[in-house]
Order: C-alpha cells, then structure tokens, then sequence
C-alpha cells in the first residue's frame, strides 16, 4: 500500500510539474508560466554540444534529410496547428520559430538558395517569407502570416562522425529549413522551402519549450531533445559528395529508386561503425 501511495505521489507530482502551474494557477493565464525552481531545473539540464577537436574525428559524412509533417511519427513537430488554441503550454515547433524570428531572437537565418550558411538573411528579408501584406487598389490589406498549418516539412542538415577518442558513432544537427506555404504564390498550394537557421542559435530556446507526449504527459522532453537524439522519421534526400553535393533526384528517378539509395546511404553510415569493430 505504502508503494501505491509513493508512486501516485511520484506520479501526480510530475504531471503538476509537466503542466507548468496548473495547479498553483489563480487564473487560467498564468497556466504554463513556471516558477523559480521548474526555471532552475530547465536550466541545469541543458547540455551544450561538446567541444570536438578536428583530430579526434576518424571519420565524417554531412547529410541532408527531410522530415515530411504527415508521417504520424512528425505529428510532435507540426500540431497543434491551430496557433489560437493554446497560449503557452503547447506550441507547434513552426510557432515557437516564428514568435522568436519577429522578436528577433533568432538573427541566424540564410537563404534557401545556399546551404552552407554563406548567404545570411537580414530581418526584413526573413519578414517577407513570415508575412505577407498585398496591395489591392494601391492599399495595403493585413498581413497574412505562415500559420502552422502551412507547414509540411522540416529539411535539415547534420553531420555524421566517428569520434575516435570515445569510440563511438555520432551526429551533430547543424541546420534546420521549414518548408511550407508560399504567400507570395495566387493559389496557395504550392510549397516551398523558406530559410536555413543555423541550429546551435536555437537550442537554448527550443530547450525550453516541450513537446507534448500522447501517452504520458507527464513524461515530456524539449524539442531540442527531440530533434538531436533524432525523435522523428526521415529520409535522406542529399549526401556531400564529389560532384558538388548533387541531390538524389538528379541521378535516380523519383519513387523506389530515390528511396533505394536513400536507404543505400544510411545503410553506409551504419556499417561504418560495425566495419570499426570488426577491425
């Protein structure tokens, strides 16, 4: 009995803690504002990224994946998607990048033309992609901004590498795109991609931002956490190669024969670290 009374208070304890202030809560706006302690322990565990000395890396492969908002797996990353719905406690990654672009607490964005972070973007470029105003008669109408429903994809870019000092096979995520409505096209529905940020800028703020878990909401991680130990599907659309980083589309046909190779490249990256062992 004494166990059953230990775990309830365990578990009701965790719960009051995922639901920020539910519970001390006097009214319902201060639902999802944490207090000093819930703030302090945010803190402590955050873990930045180790410093990696270039001779400790045996080897290393960059890789560009998409992760496709419709795979059940994704729904984390794309809902709510009604951005009206929830005021604090539960955002949508696409709305916690685009309240912190117009606060301009994230200033690392780039151009989707260049994917090496070389073409960086000023904040009026980001807010035309962001919102859209039109002009009808020579009169400007309100602006239409990217909802989270507008976006459907996330590409991102990391690196792959063998650490030989501890032996081990590790990734480190160093670029994340939306990709989503167009605001500038008449109808709408086609897609596209909108920016890089480069993302070592954002972990701290998607640090503390948690991602909604189904099964047990009293069990909840970041979407930093999420998005570094790689809590989502995706496929491999480009590599670093020697024919100027070409993309899988522009030398297998789409379908099976993208996928195939796709599959090809993860399956080289996986065997690498088997082939160390096996030395």
């Amino acid at each position: 009995m004494k166990n059953l009374i230990f775990l309830f208070c365990v578990l009701f304890s965790l719960n009051a803690f995922s639901q920020a202030n539910i519970l001390n809560a006097s009214t319902p706006s201060e639902i999802g504002i944490k207090n000093f302690d819930q703030k302090q322990s945010d803190s402590d565990s955050f873990l930045e990224f180790d410093y990696i000395d270039e001779r400790d890396i045996l080897w290393s492969k960059i890789v560009y994946e998409k992760i496709d908002l419709n795979e059940k797996l994704n729904f984390p990353l794309l809902f709510p998607v009604n951005d009206e719905t929830y005021e604090k406690n539960r955002k949508s990654l696409w709305r916690i990048l685009k309240e912190n672009i117009i606060n301009k607490r994230i200033t690392e964005l780039y151009f989707d033309r260049n994917d090496n972070f070389k073409d960086k973007m000023s904040y009026n470029d980001v807010m035309e992609v962001v919102s859209f105003t039109e002009l009808i008669n020579g009169v400007p109408t309100p602006p239409e901004e990217l909802k989270s429903i507008d976006i459907t994809a996330y590409r991102i870019k990391g690196m792959w590498y063998f650490d030989k000092r501890q032996g081990e096979m590790k990734y480190r995520l160093l670029g994340l795109m939306p990709v989503g409505k167009n605001l500038k096209d008449d109808d709408g529905k086609n897609n596209t991609d909108l920016f890089w940020i480069w993302y070592p800028s954002l972990r701290k703020i998607l640090h503390k931002e948690m991602v909604f878990n189904e099964k047990n909401n009293a069990n909840r991680i970041s979407f930093d956490q999420l998005l570094i130990s790689r809590r989502f599907s995706s496929y491999i659309y480009k590599e670093d190669n020697l024919y100027g980083d070409r993309p899988i589309s522009s030398y297998k046909d789409k379908g099976l024969q993208s996928i195939l190779e796709s599959e090809r490249i993860k399956k080289e990256i996986l065997d690498f670290e088997q082939d160390m062992w096996n030395r």
